[in-house]
């Protein structure tokens, strides 16, 4: 007897059985407390609790159970409600069902297959209530419930009342328990015993998770007063789980303290009775299957638990000595397993002792102790990274240097070794670490960090991809760090890290989010290494090309993808610049023979995935440079140069051979012959001085080269004046040919007549005739005899014309010079002329300014404006928005007798679109077809459709202007396509069924060519708008093959600066800057120079990617120029130096190309020099501020104001800074 045991329980614990929770349709739980008290004696060996156990008697009448026919068999239709079981999701209206059968078709077998059937359902959440009516149901019926439907109802409450536990706590009472209770209660007055402990384990695991002492001695008593079953270890391990729980009730006066001591009295007292009656079943029975080896260890290691949850630390210690060392007799002391082990190390965790669980975690490893669990050791670096940031590192060292020092297999390192890789990498990476750590613990940390992240990322194959957020966290944490040390100027370290990453990264699988997120971290760190080398200025030439020979390509050895792409664009921009160095020998660059292999290796991969018309001996990737200068070294390199001569001949034909000629000569030359197709040089502007320029030469100024003058051809004369007609500039060449051989019988044209024909060879942008043709013009003029107003006359023909030609071939500030000559002598520019002038500015920041300037001056000087002078200045205002001013010199225009064309009704009604007033703009419209003279032209089509397209974003509308727009007969002009195209393709609802249908309908226009804004348009829905990637990529690479197989104008057959524009909107909207590097080169080998806008999606796309994006965004930024004061853009973009009102701005000369070729530049990140437009400026901005640079973006604007760009665009830059 155990009566000194249940006595000391007693003291210890409050009253038992209190007044449990009621549920209306339950039976009262005191009445049935106090008939089992009176109905039990005596007590039970190895009783718990003080309450008498005996056989139960029941003094009310019992009444026998009445069942109809077949009761102990199941009828056919309980079988076909329990096979409906499997599939309804409505379990009451099943039990309703049942309930509504006659008694004859009932019996407790059918009805427990049903309620089992209801539990083990995959089909339906089992509802606790159906359950328990069915239970009612048959109490009611006279159907007694057995044992087994006692134990289904009571495992269908614990479950729900489990579930509500773990979702709402101790907030809510637990009726579900009090329910299970009263039916365990039920059970025993209708002697319906359990057989096994389940049910009453099941109810024991409920007042665990709540602390219900008072319900588990009520649980206990049932059990002790069971004779068919006894408590099992299970049994011992959930009472040790209920007084061990923090929720556990106090006593009235009692102290946290005396709480917690009383709550370990109880679990020793639990304890030692599980010990004893262990040993006894141990010896009495050792194959039993209620205290199995497992299932005792399990409750010693809970009551370590135990120990520590109720503060007694040296009472695990001890408790795990006695494991250690068990006294003779001791049949019931496990052996030390590994749950054992995690329990003792997780309670110090938890204690708050993270220190003390490493030191034990460290003697285990150092011993033959089994080892923790992954759960324990997951917890052990949670809790280290909870300690200060110091000892988090010092911590998290030790552990790793444990975990690597496992000898198990990568993946049972598990969750706790990537967890542990991910917090030591974060820490590392505080710059209060660095500080506070001594040079051999970082050293230390580091070199734990790299063991176990090795074993960690070994993990990764082919057959097991880095694929999950979870699988990424490691390597993320990895590359963040090694971004630090590359900040700081540790290339070595900040490489060694980056080797370390690409382990994991060579089997990342690229379709996953994660793997993504990882690759355009990555692509990073190539150029950040290489300027953490810049840092050293002890340190090697070149320092950049050489950190990313040496420190970066050995960790790609054998990768391909965006990584190994943009590494290649780096290698081969900082050898451009290395090449451009005068200074710089490649002997003398630290590179070993390997270095130099493993480069030419790279840049023969590049070279052989770039395009496929043979680019030169430098070839796309400059190979064959490197492989010239490399020739020209006094050692040549163990280069397989006979390999790399047949992949090049291979892939361009024996011309390929030229890029390695260098490696077959006995004396190298020391200069590379450039064999690419000769390109013309652009036309330059003659070096004329500004004496020359101010020295008007109306009498003209004879040539030395040109025959003398004998007589004028009034005839070709004549010929020639026929050219103003329309297109008549198509017969100017015929014309020049018919020139050249009348000339050389010393017969000349009048100069006004070379006018018209300047004129006409201006609009093809001939420079080098105009030039020749007006000094053919002032030799005639110095030549004749004729008096000083027929030379005035012919000369200011002569002047006006060339202001015509200059304007139209886009040389304003040469046009406006001969303006300017007009002027000085008196004379006066023709309307055709201002008009050609006010067109040329197109790109001016205040064109629309110089425009009215212009305009006025015409008005000043007596010019009486034409249709086409009004149609140009109503053009730049309604462009510039200025809708009050165009509107008004249409109505001037109206009063001076000039009838508006369609183009001064498109120029008008595009002003009221720019400036959102649509009903202005339809009265317009309509009012432009009721003109008599109306002839249907494209712009104002245009125009309505893109406003209905771009700003109202209305279909219905934009179709319905289309309609009008084929009723008048009017052609659809390429803008109109692309117009169409964006309708269906970023109009909600998108349809890019009908996208393709117009697509298709373009490309089977043969007067429309297809061109880059039509590939633009496509590329932009399905990659921004249908948000899928892959389509838009194989629309990109599919120009080539889609494009028309005859031959049209201006039918490209690779994409053009706005389709890479629209692939890299694509890009940045799916943080894939990983890709925009390798699209950035692939730009370069196709000649095709990159645009301000291009430029400003690589700074937002980048600045994404976060702290080390922001460098590559600034890298990007400093890689262009500021323009010239005043200019908007790259280019033809000029500051106002016509004269007319001007402010007298100073240009500043900048380098401008107008030759593709010489533009291109290997060196720049962009691959060619681009100015920054203003919305670059506020792209750097937005950049800046995104990281809090308040100070850098405030340096950046000041950039923007001293471009004196519009007002409007600083103001818009400015309001960024209240944003931030």
């Amino acid at each position: 007897m155990y009566v000194q045991l249940t006595q000391t329980l007693s003291d210890a614990l409050t009253t038992p059985l209190k007044t449990l929770s009621r549920r209306k349709r339950s039976a009262s739980l005191s009445r049935l407390e106090s008939e089992r008290n009176a109905r039990l004696r005596g007590v039970r060996r190895n009783s718990i609790t003080a309450i008498p156990s005996a056989e139960i008697r029941n003094d009310e009448p019992h009444v026998p159970p009445t069942f109809g026919a077949g009761v102990h068999d199941k009828s056919e239709a309980e079988e076909a409600l329990v096979q409906r079981v499997l599939v309804t999701t409505d379990l009451m209206a099943l039990v309703n069902e049942y309930m509504a059968l006659p008694m004859s078709s009932k019996s407790v077998t059918g009805a427990n297959e049903l309620l089992a059937a209801a539990l083990s359902s995959r089909s339906m959440q089992p509802s606790e209530e159906a359950i328990y009516a069915l239970y009612e149901h048959m109490q009611l019926s006279n159907m007694i419930p057995n044992e087994e439907t006692y134990a289904l109802v009571i495992e269908a409450l614990c479950r729900k009342d489990m579930e509500i536990f773990s979702r709402v706590g101790m907030s809510k009472e637990s009726s579900q328990l009090s329910l299970a209770m009263t039916v365990a209660y039920k059970a025993h007055v209708n002697k319906q015993f359990f057989a096994t402990t389940a049910p009453y384990n099941r109810l024991l695991q409920c007042c665990a998770q709540r602390g219900c002492s008072e319900t588990a001695i009520a649980v206990l008593s049932l059990l002790e007063s069971n004779l068919r079953t006894t408590k099992d270890a299970e049994s011992y391990r959930l009472l040790l789980q209920v007084f061990m729980n923090p929720r556990l009730s106090s006593i009235d006066g009692e102290t946290p303290e005396d709480k917690q001591a009383r709550a370990l009295r109880a679990c020793v007292q639990v304890f030692s009775t599980f010990e004893r009656v262990a040993s006894a079943m141990a010896l009495i029975e050792p194959s039993t299957t209620s205290f199995t080896p497992a299932q005792c260890s399990s409750v010693w290691a809970t009551m370590i638990d135990a120990y520590f949850a109720l503060g007694d630390a040296f009472g695990a210690v001890a408790l795990l000595d006695r494991i250690l060392s068990p006294k003779a007799g001791e049949l019931a002391t496990p052996p030390l397993d590994e749950q054992i082990v995690s329990r003792m190390i997780l309670g110090f965790v938890y204690t708050g002792d993270c220190r003390s669980a490493v030191q034990w975690l460290k003697q285990i490893s150092a011993s033959s102790l089994p080892a923790p669990s992954a759960p324990a050791l997951e917890g052990m670096v949670l809790a280290a990274m909870q300690q200060p940031s110091t000892d988090a590192a010092i911590l998290l060292r030790d552990i790793a240097l444990v975990l690597a020092g496992r000898s198990v297999a990568p993946a049972d390192v598990g969750l706790a070794a990537s967890r542990c890789v991910t917090s030591l990498a974060t820490v590392l990476e505080m710059r209060k670490v660095e500080r506070s750590l001594s040079a051999s613990d970082l050293a230390a940390s580091y070199r734990a960090l790299v063991a176990l992240a090795e074993k960690v990322f070994a993990q990764f194959s082919p057959e097991h991809p880095l694929r999950t957020r979870q699988q990424a966290g490691p390597v993320s944490a990895v590359l963040r760090l090694a971004a630090h040390q590359s900040v700081i100027g540790d290339g070595a370290m900040s490489s060694r890290l980056f080797a370390l990453a690409s382990m994991a990264l060579r089997h990342a699988d690229v379709s996953s989010a994660a793997s993504v997120s990882l690759m355009c971290d990555a692509c990073h760190l190539p150029m950040a290494i290489a300027d953490a080398a810049v840092a050293h200025p002890q340190g090697p030439p070149m320092p950049r090309f050489v950190a990313l020979a040496t420190m970066v390509l050995p960790a790609l050895d054998g990768m391909s993808g965006s990584l190994v792409d943009s590494t290649t664009t780096a290698l081969i921009r900082e050898y451009e610049a290395l090449h451009r160095d005068a200074q710089c020998d490649l002997g003398k660059l630290a590179l070993s023979d390997q270095d130099w292999q493993r480069v030419v290796q790279v840049l023969l991969q590049a070279e052989l995935a770039a395009g496929t018309a043979y680019p030169g001996p430098e070839g796309y990737s400059s190979l064959g440079k490197l492989l010239a200068d490399l020739a020209r070294l006094s050692r040549r390199m163990p280069l397989d140069i006979e390999t790399i001569r047949t992949k090049l001949v291979d892939k361009y034909g024996e011309v390929g051979a030229e890029m390695v000629t260098g490696w077959y000569d006995s004396t190298p030359s020391l200069t590379s012959t450039h064999h690419v197709e000769d390109v013309p040089a652009p036309p330059a502007e003659p070096a004329v001085s500004d004496r020359a320029w101010n020295d008007l030469c109306i009498d003209g100024k004879c040539s030395t080269i040109l025959p003398p003058v004998k007589s004028l051809d009034g005839a070709l004369s004549n010929l020639i004046h026929g050219l103003a007609r329309p297109h008549g500039q198509l017969e100017a060449d015929d014309l020049y040919d018919r020139l050249q051989a009348s000339v050389e019988k010393g017969q000349y044209p009048t100069p006004g007549a070379l006018a018209v024909l300047i004129n006409a060879f201006g609009r093809n942008a001939q420079v080098d005739r105009i030039d020749e043709l007006y000094a053919m013009a002032m030799h005639v003029l110095a030549s004749t005899h004729h008096g000083h107003d027929w030379r005035l006359q012919h000369w200011s023909q002569l002047e006006d014309g060339m202001i015509t030609a200059l304007s139209h071939a886009m040389l304003a500030e040469r046009a406006n010079r001969h303006r300017l000559r007009l002027i000085t002598a008196k004379q006066v520019p023709s309307a055709s002329a201002y008009a050609a002038l006010i067109a040329t500015i197109q790109e001016h920041t205040d064109d629309a300014v110089v425009a009215e300037e212009l305009f006025n001056e015409s008005k000043r000087l007596g010019v009486r404006p034409t249709t086409y002078l009004y149609n140009t200045v109503i053009s730049k205002l309604s462009r510039a928005r200025k809708v009050d001013q165009a509107l008004q010199l249409f109505e001037d225009m109206r009063s001076t007798n000039l009838r508006p064309s369609s183009v001064t009704y498109g120029a008008a009604i595009n002003a009221c679109v720019r400036t959102g007033d649509e009903a202005r703009a339809t009265a317009l419209f309509a009012e432009m077809e009721q003109q008599p003279t109306f002839q249907p032209r494209v712009p104002p089509y245009n125009t309505m459709i893109q406003y209905y397209v771009h700003s109202v974003m209305n279909r219905e509308k934009a179709l319905y202007y289309h309609e009008k727009m084929q009723q008048a007969g009017v052609r659809p002009s390429a803008h109109t396509y692309k117009l169409l195209l964006d309708a269906w393709g970023t109009i909600e609802p998108v349809e890019p069924d009908r996208q393709q249908a117009v697509f298709a309908r373009l490309s089977a226009d043969r007067l429309v060519s297809v061109q880059g804004t039509h590939w633009a348009s496509l590329i932009h829905t399905q990659g921004v708008v249908l948000r899928n990637l892959d389509q838009a990529l194989s629309t990109f690479e599919s120009i080539a093959e889609r494009a028309p197989s005859t031959p049209r104008q201006s039918v490209s057959t690779v994409p053009d600066a706005v389709v890479y524009e629209a692939l890299f909107a694509v890009f940045v909207v799916h943080g894939r800057t990983d890709l925009m590097p390798a699209y950035l080169a692939r730009m370069g080998t196709q000649r095709i120079l990159p645009t301000a806008y291009i430029a400003n999606l690589l700074i937002k796309g980048y600045a994404q990617d976060g702290p080390m994006g922001l460098v590559e965004a600034r890298r990007v930024f400093d890689a262009m120029i500021d323009p010239p004061a005043g200019v908007a853009a790259a280019g033809n973009h000029l500051p106002r130096h016509h004269g007319a009102g001007a402010l007298g701005l100073r240009r500043e000369r900048k380098p401008t190309y107008t030759n593709r070729e010489q533009a291109v530049d290997r060196a720049n990140v962009l691959g060619a020099l681009v100015n920054r437009e203003p919305s670059t400026y506020e792209a750097m901005i937005r950049a800046e501020l995104l990281f809090g640079h308040t100070d850098r973006a405030s340096v950046i604007l000041e950039r923007m104001k001293a471009r004196a760009f519009p007002a409007a665009l600083v103001h818009r830059a400015q309001t960024l800074f209240d944003r931030a």
